[in-house]
């Protein structure tokens, strides 16, 4: 069921975690002119990446930006077709993740997060993973979109905690729930772990979801078109 007003006005949203700067521009950049985000998320960018981005023209596809560019794999950006107004980033162990308010030329106002909490460790304790996503705002309040590279997956409690909220996962609402998106190519006969998500108010509609390519980065960009309540 793709919900409220699954046949309202379209918001088309792209997540591409771009592994410390190093995914394709030119890739990127074709992959943003066949899918025509209305906002993209960016995780793992890092200056230099977000130079090359933007002397290829991204600025030009999409004006508005709130970027928070880092050596590593900390930072975050958000570009937009329509104008972003800055949230407050959630900061943890480095990891910066990116918000602010879009507001579309048909009046409704919806807020975007790129999300990218820490990666959580093989053993042991997990704080920064932990204190990255249950730091990621709840359902309610203003409609609100969380994309990117959440590190979890939907069997973890605290990715049930946050839809239970209020959200739900574009994938799994059209039946894509299990699709990997890291690593591309998974391991060997292993697909992979559905790690990057787009998660809707529920007040949102859900049209559809896809999985890409990119060269150079070990995910897969995700996609999905929400409708606008």
């Amino acid at each position: 069921d793709g919900g409220p007003r699954a046949g309202g006005t379209p918001l088309r949203v792209l997540a591409a975690n771009l592994m410390v700067g190093l995914a394709d521009t030119g890739e990127l950049m074709a992959l943003v002119s066949r899918v025509r985000p209305d906002v993209l998320a960016l995780q793992e960018v890092t200056p230099a990446a977000l130079e090359r981005l933007e002397r290829a023209g991204l600025r030009e596809t999409l004006p508005h930006a709130v970027t928070r560019p880092r050596p590593g794999a900390g930072g975050s950006a958000l570009y937009a077709r329509h104008p972003l107004t800055p949230g407050e980033a959630i900061e943890h162990g480095r990891f910066g993740q990116v918000r602010a308010e879009l507001a579309h030329p048909g009046g409704a106002r919806v807020e975007v997060v790129s999300v990218h909490p820490c990666p959580p460790k093989r053993y042991g304790p997990q704080p920064c993973w932990r204190s990255g996503l249950e730091a990621l705002p709840r359902a309610g309040g203003p409609p609100r979109v969380l994309a990117g590279d959440f590190n979890a997956t939907l069997d973890h409690l605290l990715m049930r905690e946050l839809l239970d909220s209020g959200y739900r996962d574009a994938a799994e609402v059209t039946g894509q729930g299990l699709r990997a998106t890291w690593p591309q190519g998974g391991w060997g006969p292993v697909p992979g772990v559905a790690i990057d998500h787009v998660l809707a108010d529920s007040r949102l509609g859900v049209r559809s979801f896809s999985v890409h390519g990119l060269k150079g980065t070990d995910h897969h960009p995700v996609s999905a078109v929400l409708t606008l309540p």
